[in-house]
């Protein structure tokens, strides 16, 4: 395996884990709506609108880090940024949405989480700019 196939392996592992991480936080919205009988938007029910913003919060985030990996991988980035842009923005997702699901409050994992995402974001950027530029 080269280079440039192995670093496509290695946005497709974050992409493929980031996509689940979506879905499982959908079906956590989908389950709280059939619980509450609410079918649109989260009425007074707290666990519905804590579950609503993981998943919305995520579904911010998630799809602009992934393109920066992928413009990463396409520019023939380091392997190790990569991952550092895949492992921050995966574990940051992961961490903000416990945070979140529990409740409206800032949260240490929420904290850590948001935390973890934007260095995801910042390390793509410069790295997307970077690999461009020079």
């Amino acid at each position: 395996m080269g280079f440039y196939s192995a670093s496509l392996a290695i946005v497709g592992v974050y992409a493929g884990l980031n996509i689940l991480i979506n879905l499982f936080l959908a079906y956590r919205v989908s389950a709280n709506r059939v619980r509450s009988n609410v079918m649109t938007g989260t009425g007074e029910d707290e666990k519905l609108y804590n579950a609503s913003r993981a998943h919305i919060v995520n579904v911010e985030y998630t799809p602009i880090a992934l393109i920066g990996l992928v413009v990463l991988h396409l520019l023939a980035a380091s392997i190790y940024v990569l991952h550092i842009v895949g492992l921050a923005l995966t574990i940051g997702r992961i961490l903000h949405a416990i945070g979140v699901s529990r409740t409206g409050e800032s949260t240490p994992p929420r904290l850590v989480g948001t935390l973890l995402t934007w260095i995801a974001l910042l390390v793509a950027g410069i790295g997307c700019l970077w690999y461009a530029l020079v």
